[in-house]
């Protein structure tokens, strides 16, 4: 069933951009039919205790596969993948105007996307994980960067591509060093690891986390990508794109959470993205960027709780994980609706909603509560999870941690508090308000209330989130969300933490002052700026376009390359040649010093010329007729090919000054002496048993050939060969336009004489 869904929307996508020249907005509809099918099928999978499994190999030898487990945590995140994708669609169909411009583009993209994270939430390999995230990447910065004449959002998109690639490069670090620690690369199979490697392999798996999630320092590329159109904001930066971090910590933390840095590294970045996202949100008067900055903060604490390594703190994590996506879906598209429909999401200009709009004032307000830990909704029974959750660490450490989380709540309540009133809390002359589009204001609307039923039906919830969180803490399963926990701790606190909030919201709802400059994005903005000015800097001094020199270069780095070889070389192992073959080889070398100093163009024609008829003669003394002959016919062929194009050239080269021949003949020198140590060092130590024997006894049945040789090259290596010749051709085919355009250049300077 994986391979189906996963070919599901392949087609897809093809549907989709052929559709698109006629369907107009309509076709996002089709671009919801896959992720549509993949959560039906997803919640027909929850309750199931036998994942389902997929895997194609990819190198075998390398233990390269493309594999898929779709677990009880995989369950989760492809509910939240496909079941918001296909509100997000929905939702794109009436947020766009019939007359917008590259839709199908868009639609394209946007399923490509959906079709990556799900990819990336199903994988079993480290692999696989690797490239479904880069295609996330990727993905995500066409869709950022979607109205690229906006300058604007060509620099959101280029930052969040920047940072976001970046982690991509520290994950695959990572994950090299944690595959040669753990000797598997399969997800599902992990085992605590520790030692040197395994801690700098937790370093670079958090470090891109954070990335991915927009953790300080990290986190100014997702306030930046809010100039992207409402439904990429809606899907990718609340519900899919930024967990895949926090599944990345979840994933990785059984193997890494014995490590020395896991712990207090993931602990302090998400703690600190929880307090700075959450004052960076009390300061915006964008909506959309307060929610922008919420995301930052509400990451934060998954991953503070995902990294603690407590069930308790685990449980309460993955519960976050499933009610942020709800909530924060919902309020991204309700703000969107605001801004079609009034042409502005500036919390100081809206004014008499909730009489212009009253369902989408409705739905706003119990999604914003929710994101406050408010009851009746489901952020309230996820939020005393959390709070409970750190209430039972120990020691100054647990301390600092509880505080800082119910700081970072009453933080929470107050923006949510403020977002409210500054939509709907005003009661000045109405916000002139366009009609209403059904497309438009009912997935927002569903999912505001499915915050409600989410909140009344826990049971079903818990059956969604116990296995996901057992998933990664086994003790975690003995835990549940409760509508009701009592009067205990975490609910008295949970009590002082709205009333606080609320009173902080109130407050600076009344002094509503301009939004801060975005340093942080600005400095990266430099910083990218830096490294063009200077990469194109130092292309001018490489790329100087002298072809010597770019052969000089490669020809010594080869040449050093080779020290190593030199320095192991073992003169006992090297077999010295005497008689024909001392011979042979001082006519090679020669004839090479030969051709390096004649000036005609043919002498030096004849000169490679004996180099390979004394190569042949090598053959042969080594009992390879065969390969004599071949040599044989090559150097025909070559020196006739030579001798027919000089005739359309002069006939003695350009003059050349005698350091740069000096300095052309000793790197051949040195580059053919590396070669010769690294061939004899090679020789004096073998490893493993010679591939000979086997060889000869499969030419005849394998390869249908009596000569091993000729089987190597037109069976074993049948690419390899066919790559050579293609090669040669193409390279014969420049040389022979070269020497046409040399032709017409000289008749037109005889004619001009």
């Amino acid at each position: 069933m994986i391979w189906f869904l996963l070919a599901a929307h392949v087609a897809g996508l093809l549907a989709t951009g052929l559709s698109a020249p006629w369907l107009g907005r309509r076709v996002f509809y089709v671009a919801a039919l896959p992720p549509l099918v993949t959560t039906v099928w997803a919640a027909t999978q929850i309750g199931t205790s036998d994942p389902a499994e997929a895997e194609a190999t990819w190198v075998a030898g390398l233990d390269l596969v493309f594999a898929f487990r779709v677990d009880a945590l995989a369950v989760l995140m492809t509910l939240l993948v496909s079941g918001i994708g296909v509100f997000v669609f929905v939702y794109a169909a009436g947020y766009f105007s019939a007359g917008a411009a590259r839709l199908g583009t868009f639609a394209v993209t946007l399923l490509g996307f959906s079709a990556s994270m799900l990819g990336l939430v199903w994988s079993d390999s480290v692999w696989s994980f690797f490239i479904f995230w880069e295609l996330t990447s990727v993905t995500s910065f066409l869709l950022v960067g979607y109205k690229y004449t906006d300058p604007v959002a060509r620099l959101a998109a280029r930052r969040a591509l920047f940072l976001t690639v970046s982690g991509g490069l520290a994950l695959l670090a990572g994950f090299v060093l944690f595959v040669d620690e753990a000797g598997s690369a399969s997800l599902s199979e992990l085992s605590p690891v520790t030692g040197t490697a395994a801690s700098a392999a937790a370093v670079l798996l958090m470090a891109a986390a954070a990335t991915k999630s927009a953790q300080v320092p990290f986190h100014v590329w997702l306030p930046g990508a809010m100039a992207a159109p409402t439904p990429v904001s809606a899907y990718l930066h609340s519900a899919t794109m930024v967990k895949a971090g926090v599944l990345l910590v979840a994933v990785a933390a059984p193997a890494l959470s014995e490590t020395g840095p896991w712990t207090p590294l993931g602990v302090t970045l998400g703690l600190a993205s929880m307090i700075w996202g959450g004052v960076g949100a009390l300061r915006q008067v964008d909506a959309k960027l307060i929610l922008a900055w919420g995301t930052v903060s509400q990451l934060g604490l998954m991953i503070a709780l995902l990294s603690l390594g407590e069930a308790k703190a685990t449980f309460a994590a993955v519960s976050m994980l499933l009610a942020h996506a709800v909530f924060k879906a919902a309020l991204f598209m309700l703000v969107g609706e605001v801004d079609v429909r009034t042409g502005t999401r500036d919390i100081r200009v809206l004014s008499g909603l909730p009489r212009t709009m009253p369902i989408v004032c409705a739905a706003t307000v119990a999604a914003g509560l929710s994101m406050a830990g408010a009851p009746p909704l489901l952020g309230f029974p996820a939020k005393e999870a959390a709070i409970e959750g750190v209430l039972g660490l120990n020691g100054f450490d647990g301390v600092v941690v509880t505080v800082t989380v119910v700081v970072g709540s009453v933080i929470t309540v107050s923006y949510a508090v403020r977002l409210l009133l500054g939509m709907f809390g005003t009661s000045g002359e109405p916000t002139e308000v366009a009609p209403a589009r059904v497309a438009l204001g009912l997935p927002p609307a569903l999912l505001s209330a499915l915050g409600v039923v989410g909140f009344f039906a826990l049971d079903a919830v818990n059956e969604i989130v116990w296995p996901a969180a057992a998933e990664v803490d086994p003790a975690a399963a003995t835990y549940s969300l409760l509508r009701w926990p009592g009067l205990t701790d975490a609910f008295t606190i949970s009590v002082a933490v709205l009333a606080g909030g609320a009173v902080v919201g109130w407050l600076l709802a009344r002094r509503l002052a301009d939004a801060p400059r975005s340093l942080g994005a600005e400095a990266v903005d430099r910083g990218l700026d830096g490294v063009v000015v200077l990469a194109r800097r130092v292309t001018r001094r490489v790329q100087h376009g002298s072809l010597p020199v770019y052969v000089l270069t490669m020809a010594v780095t080869a040449s050093l390359a080779m020290v190593p070889f030199v320095i192991d070389l073992d003169t006992s192992a090297v077999e010295w040649a005497w008689g024909l073959e001392l011979l042979l080889g001082i006519l090679v070398i020669a004839a090479a010093l030969a051709a390096s100093q004649v000036r005609s163009r043919l002498g030096a024609a004849l000169a490679l010329g004996a180099v390979g008829m004394a190569v042949s003669g090598l053959f042969l003394t080594h009992g390879a007729p065969d390969l004599a002959l071949t040599q044989l016919l090559v150097e025909t062929v070559i020196v006739v090919g030579f001798v027919v194009g000089l005739g359309r050239l002069r006939r003695k080269f350009p003059p050349t000054a005698q350091l740069w021949r000096t300095a052309r003949i000793s790197v051949s020198a040195l580059l053919g002496l590396g070669v010769m140590a690294a061939l004899a060092t090679s020789a004096g130590s073998p490893s493993g048993e010679p591939a000979v024997e086997q060889l000869i006894e499969e030419a005849v049945a394998d390869g249908g050939g009596n000569n091993v040789v000729n089987v190597i090259l037109t069976d074993i290596r049948a690419l390899d060969t066919f790559g050579e010749i293609a090669v040669l051709v193409v390279v014969a085919v420049g040389v022979l336009a070269l020497m046409g355009r040399s032709q017409v250049v000289r008749n037109r300077e005889e004619e001009q004489a």
